[in-house]
C-alpha cells in the first residue's frame, strides 16, 4: 500500500506494523445500495433475455458499478477520513439509478438515471480535494478524468436513437482510461498549470495551484471490498432461486433437484471467488494490479448477476426443458466469468507463474458452458444447472500456491 499522506511505499516492515484493515460499518452500510441495485438490474434479464435486453443490462450495470467503485476507492484511499455524508449522498444518487432501472425505456427515467450518474461522477471527483490539497491516485485515473460522463450528459438532450450509443461510448472511455491512462503527480500538475493559463491566469497568477499528494490504494482492503460486492451478487442468486421456488404451485423432485443444484452452484462460486482467490476472483493471488483487477471485476460481477437471474428462470422451468434464451444466458454468463477470471490471473506475474494449473482448470470451465449453449436441443433445467455445476467444480480442483 502507498501512504496517502506522503506517497511513499510502506515496505514489508512498515506494513507488518500496521493493523490489517477491514471494511468499516460505514462501508458495509454503503454496500446496502449495491444489494438493491443488483436486484433491480438482474430483473432486466429475468423475464426472458434477448440481445437488446442483455445490451441494456450491460450499460446500466457498468454505470452502476462504476458509481459504486468511485466511492469505494475513495473510502479505501482516505481510510478513517472518509466522509459519512459523502457515502450517504452517494447512496441517494445510486438509489435514484436503481429506482430508474424498471421502466428505463421511458425518457423521464432514462434521463434520471443518466443525470444521477453524471452528478455522482462529478461529486466523486470533488472528494479528492482534501482541504487545499488534491490527492492523485495512479491506480484510479478515473478520479481525475470525467470525460466518460460527458456522453451520458449529452444523452439527456440527444435523440432517443442515440441514447444507448452515447452511454456505451461513455463506458468505453472510462474502460480505456483504466487500461492506458498514466497518472502521477507531475502530469496532474502540468494539466492544472495549463488549465490556469488557458483561463487567463497566466504563470504568475496569485492563486496557487493545489498541493498535489500522490496516494495509492490499500490492495488488501480493496480486495476485501471487491469480494463483498461479489458476495452481494451471489446473494442475489440465492434470492432469485428462493423466490422462484416459492412461486411454484407444485413442489416435486424435479424442483428440489434443480433448486439444490442451483444453490450448490452458487456456494461453489462463493468458495472460488472469496476463499480461494483474491479480489473476488478464483486463483488470483493478492497484490494484483488494481486497475486491471477493477476492470475485470466490473465484467465478472456483471456476468454473475446475469447468472443469478438465469438461475431463477431455471427453477421456474424445473418441470421441463429450459427455454433456449435462458440456457444461453446461463452458459454465457458462467463462461464469461471464468474467462475474465483467467484474464485477471494472467495479468499478474504470480498468476503467470502458475500458468499450467490455471489453464488446465479454467479453460474447461469456459468451454463446457459454451458447448452447452450451442446444443440444438435444450436439456431439462436441472440438467443444465448440473452441467454448469460440474464445470465450476472442475475449476475448484486447482488451488493456487498463494491465495489472497
Amino acid at each position: 500500500m502507498v501512504d496517502a499522506e506522503n506517497g511513499n511505499g510502506n515496505g514489508n516492515g512498515s506494513a507488518a506494523a500496521e493493523p490489517e484493515r477491514h471494511a468499516g460499518w460505514n462501508e458495509l452500510f454503503f454496500d446496502l445500495i449495491a444489494v438493491a441495485g443488483v436486484g433491480q438490474l438482474a430483473h432486466l434479464l429475468h423475464s426472458g433475455p434477448d440481445w437488446s435486453a442483455a445490451g441494456l443490462y450491460g450499460l446500466l450495470f457498468g454505470a452502476f458499478w462504476l458509481s459504486w467503485a468511485c466511492f469505494t476507492v475513495y473510502g479505501d484511499v482516505v481510510a478513517e477520513r472518509t466522509s459519512s455524508l459523502a457515502l450517504f449522498l452517494a447512496m441517494a444518487g445510486m438509489a435514484v439509478m436503481a429506482a430508474a432501472v424498471e421502466g428505463v425505456h421511458e425518457d423521464a427515467r432514462a434521463n434520471a438515471f443518466a443525470l444521477a450518474y453524471v452528478l455522482l461522477r462529478w461529486y466523486a471527483g470533488r472528494l479528492w480535494r482534501q482541504g487545499r490539497s488534491l490527492l492523485v491516485v495512479p491506480d484510479w485515473p478515473v478520479a481525475q478524468y470525467g470525460a466518460g460522463a460527458v456522453p451520458w450528459l449529452v444523452s439527456t438532450v440527444a435523440p432517443e436513437a442515440w441514447r444507448y450509443w452515447l452511454w456505451g461510448a461513455g463506458l468505453l472511455v472510462d474502460a480505456l482510461l483504466l487500461l492506458v491512462a498514466r497518472e502521477d503527480r507531475d502530469r496532474v500538475a502540468a494539466r492544472w498549470a495549463a488549465r490556469r493559463e488557458r483561463r487567463g491566469g497566466g504563470p504568475g497568477a496569485r492563486r496557487p495551484l493545489p498541493e498535489l499528494r500522490e496516494a495509492g490504494v490499500d490492495a488488501a482492503h480493496l480486495g476485501e471490498r471487491l469480494g463483498l460486492f461479489m458476495v452481494i451478487v451471489l446473494g442475489e442468486g440465492v434470492v432469485q432461486v428462493i423466490r422462484a421456488a416459492s412461486d411454484q404451485e407444485h413442489w416435486d423432485v424435479r424442483l428440489a433437484w434443480t433448486g439444490l443444484a442451483a444453490m450448490t452452484l452458487l456456494a461453489s462460486l462463493s468458495v472460488l471467488s472469496v476463499r480461494r482467490g483474491a479480489a473476488a476472483f478464483p486463483q488470483l493471488v493478492a497484490g494484483g494490479r488494481p486497475r486491471r483487477v477493477m476492470l475485470c471485476h466490473a465484467v465478472g460481477s456483471a456476468a454473475l448477476a446475469a447468472l443469478a437471474a438465469g438461475l431463477g428462470r431455471a427453477v421456474e422451468h424445473a418441470d421441463g426443458a429450459l427455454p433456449d434464451d435462458t440456457r444461453r444466458l446461463l452458459c454465457a454468463a458462467l463462461a464469461c466469468y471464468f474467462a475474465v477470471a483467467l484474464a485477471a490471473v494472467l495479468s499478474v506475474p504470480e498468476g503467470r507463474g502458475q500458468l499450467r494449473g490455471v489453464l488446465v482448470h479454467t479453460v474447461p470451465a469456459v468451454l463446457l458452458p459454451l458447448l452447452l449453449a450451442l446444443l440444438p436441443v435444450s436439456p431439462t433445467a436441472g440438467t443444465v444447472v448440473l452441467l454448469l455445476l460440474l464445470a465450476t467444480l472442475w475449476a475448484r480442483g486447482y488451488r493456487p500456491g498463494r491465495a489472497g
